[in-house]
């Protein structure tokens, strides 16, 4: 293998361990709610964006071209992800959060046949049973139960966010696609994060500047590092590495924040986690297997 090729390799595997850091460090703000986080990361990874493409030369070329409803529809999507998915976390833990967050496939799969008209294939198939047997196992079937004692503490509501985040991030996939041949992924990641900071911004007035210092640096390293810094690696990466490759190795994302859970905040991973990890990310393997059709 070429030393290009290596590189990029390393960046989105680096990229998707980044990333796995997102659930573990939002525990650590204080006093403030999902959304002004998300909000303060945004902002901050946005700036580190602009700060980057301006130095290399690409900023002056990013403006808004065809399918603008599309973009404004894609950062509507990634408000919907973050919110869903952090609001998992404080909830329930990372590691059921990141696992429920890649349930995306499945929701690609049931939707793609009523919008993208494809048809589903038995390997399709083995993926959604996969998928869900692995959302039963890692939720807990007697969690699922109305009126245990588990779920009157909101930790079902922690679950349904999960799936939720799982939802919105399917949704970025296919939206995503769509754009693909107007936009580059760090132009609909530039342009679709500008939309969200807008969507977000009444956040912004609900958090006071006390705790906005008090969880400064913690704000600053999941915009710069997370945001700016992880999808910079991933999408510079992802020029010299085939895409299926690159949905494979992104499965590091949810095996990488399990174990820093686990290491860092003393997470337990419980067998039925273990199975339903294997489940679901042997799903999610199966879907990268198949050839992405045209949009």
């Amino acid at each position: 293998m070429e030393p290009r090729y290596i590189k990029a390799n390393a960046q989105v595997i680096a990229a998707s361990v980044i990333y796995g850091f997102a659930g573990i460090f939002f525990l650590y703000i204080k006093n403030m709610a999902a959304g002004p986080v998300v909000f303060f990361q945004l902002l901050f990874g946005f700036l580190a964006l602009a700060v980057y493409l301006a130095a290399t030369g690409k900023l002056s070329g990013i403006r808004l071209r065809g399918k603008r409803k599309t973009v404004l529809l894609l950062g509507a999507w990634q408000a919907g992800v973050m919110l869903s998915y952090y609001t998992a976390v404080n909830f329930t833990n990372v590691s059921m959060s990141v696992l429920l967050l890649y349930t995306a496939p499945l929701y690609v799969l049931l939707i793609a046949p009523i919008i993208l008209k494809e048809k589903i294939s038995t390997k399709n198939l083995a993926a959604l049973a996969l998928s869900l047997i692995g959302v039963v196992v890692v939720v807990g079937p007697e969690s699922l139960v109305a009126g245990t004692a588990e779920a009157g503490s909101g930790y079902l509501y922690g679950v349904l966010m999960g799936l939720f985040s799982g939802f919105f991030y399917a949704c970025i996939i296919m939206t995503s696609r769509y754009l693909r041949d107007e936009y580059s992924g760090m132009e609909q990641l530039f342009l679709s994060t500008g939309v969200t900071l807008v969507i977000l911004f009444p956040f912004m007035l609900q958090i006071s500047s006390a705790a906005l210092l008090e969880n400064l640096p913690v704000l600053l390293f999941l915009g710069v590092m997370i945001t700016s810094l992880g999808s910079i690696l991933y999408f510079t990466g992802l020029e010299q590495v085939k895409a299926q490759n690159a949905s494979i190795i992104s499965l590091l994302e949810p095996v990488s924040a399990i174990f820093f859970a686990y290491l860092i905040l003393n997470d337990p991973v419980s067998r039925a986690t273990q199975l339903g990890c294997v489940l679901i990310l042997a799903s999610s393997l199966l879907m990268s297997q198949e050839k992405e059709s045209k949009i």
